[in-house]
């Protein structure tokens, strides 16, 4: 068999005895990586998803204070700054004090005139008419007149009941009633009737007690209540609004998004993205196919490079599809849900799912970009004898490999893409041709090794029989 007949036999592929050039259905120029890639963005996408919505299903909103405990506890500031500020307890001291000074200048009065009526001549009998000073009368007056105004009896049986303390709080009322009057005669009858009123409540200190003790009541239910205020409670819609933050029914705060919306929103983008690498996939597919299945045609001719050449050429072209847009849209989204603080407010975990969703498919995209920069061309012998496997060209695809020295595949595809198909056609058929004189040299090297050491091994066994025939041939002694 002679050199070209054997480089014919090794440039021609056949399946079944037939040349290749029905070609395989289109789907099959998908690369097994975008095939690796697109189920495993596929399982991401779905298991994040999964874990993005039980995570936004069950957020609870923030830890927040009471608003029936704050209310409480304004409602007791209130009540215990409006006591303090009416100065109940001090009024009614001062009133007991004016009572009693009141008093005793009215039985001084009432014992100066008895001893005058019994020192005239004739005495007088009967009912001894006498004076009562105005000045205590209408220092008694003013002060039971500024605990009416004050409302310090309603304040403090509000605070707490004292029933000791109820005749004298009628006292301060009955006396209050009173008009200060205008001329002697007029102040004289409203001195007797204050006279009346406070005799027949001899111990006005009870209402001083109840006024201090209501003070005391207040102040600890203001401890009380603000002890509550501090306790947290878990949001809900109703807390929220009372306390003027923006959240939804279960109390989750609100920004931009409501929680709908923005599980919508974010796995829409994840979709978006699975949709883009899928289309990316089948246009990198389709745009494969066309191509080499329109050079099916001269594979026979003396075009037949073209085939390899733009197996080459593809080979070279990173994968279709857009793994790390899906991968970073779900990753991103699904971090975000995750690690988003529920207990603060401010925090809204529905806009940080759609910040994350957007901004990790931006990050995965340049992810993706530096991982392709990285790899560069380290797949491409893989990639072209795959297709090679697929389209089975008339020049095989190993013959061409072999003929581009390892670790100078970038310099030769930079090289080999710069120029045009006609020579990149006659490029590859030199490498196929060096690759096969290499091949058949070192097989005829080896039929040649092999032909001596057979040669060598009959010598050798030629020698072997001589010596043992001319032994047989000695005579004995």
């Amino acid at each position: 068999m002679t050199v070209d007949s054997r480089q014919s036999n090794l440039r021609t592929s056949t399946v079944d005895g037939e040349p290749s050039t029905v070609g395989s259905p289109v789907n099959e120029y998908t690369r097994r990586e975008e095939i690796f890639w697109t189920l495993v963005t596929v399982f991401i996408l779905m298991t994040a998803e999964v874990v993005t919505i039980v995570r936004l299903v069950r957020a609870k909103g923030p830890m927040v204070r009471d608003p029936e405990a704050i209310q409480a506890l304004q409602n007791a500031e209130t009540a215990k700054a409006d006591f303090a500020k009416a100065r109940c307890t001090s009024l009614a001291k001062k009133l007991g004090d004016e009572v009693g000074i009141f008093k005793k200048r009215a039985d001084s009065a009432e014992k100066e005139a008895k001893d005058a009526a019994a020192k005239a001549r004739p005495p007088k009998k009967g009912e001894v008419e006498y004076t009562i000073p105005w000045a205590p009368a209408a220092s008694v007056l003013k002060q039971a007149k500024a605990l009416r105004a004050a409302e310090c009896r309603r304040q403090s049986e509000e605070a707490v009941s004292s029933a000791n303390a109820a005749s004298g709080w009628k006292a301060v009322e009955a006396a209050a009633a009173l008009s200060e009057g205008g001329d002697d005669k007029a102040q004289q009858a409203t001195a007797k009737q204050l006279l009346v009123i406070f005799k027949a409540d001899k111990d006005l200190t009870s209402i001083a007690l109840h006024a201090d003790a209501a003070g005391k009541a207040l102040e600890e239910k203001r401890v009380a209540a603000d002890e509550g205020a501090k306790h947290l409670i878990q949001a809900s819609g109703e807390t929220c609004a009372r306390a003027g933050i923006r959240c939804d029914a279960k109390g989750v705060p609100e920004g931009m998004f409501p929680m709908r919306w923005a599980m919508a929103v974010g796995i829409a983008v994840a979709l978006a993205a699975l949709v883009i690498s899928y289309l990316s996939v089948r246009s990198a597919s389709m745009r494969r196919a066309k191509l080499l299945v329109a050079l099916r045609r001269f594979a026979n001719t003396p075009e037949a490079g073209l085939q390899a050449a733009a197996i080459v050429r593809l080979a070279a072209h990173h994968n279709g599809g857009e793994p790390g847009m899906v991968m970073g849209a779900a990753l991103g989204g699904v971090l975000a849900a995750l690690f988003a603080p529920t207990d603060n407010p401010n925090v809204f975990i529905a806009d940080l799912f759609v910040a994350g969703s957007m901004g990790g498919l931006l990050v995965g995209l340049g992810g993706q970009w530096l991982f392709r920069t990285v790899m560069g061309v380290k797949k491409w012998r893989d990639r072209s004898k795959e297709l090679g496997d697929i389209e089975k060209p008339t020049i095989p695809v190993a013959l061409v490999l072999g003929g581009v020295t390892p670790g100078l595949e970038k310099q030769f595809l930079r090289y080999f893409e710069a120029l045009p198909i006609g020579d990149a056609s006659m490029v590859v058929q030199k490498l196929a041709a060096q690759a096969e004189e290499q091949i058949l040299a070192a097989a005829d090297a080896a039929a040649q090794q092999q032909l001596m050491q057979q040669q060598q091994m009959q010598q050798m066994q030629q020698q072997q029989q001589q010596q043992m025939a001319g032994g047989w041939g000695q005579p004995q002694r």
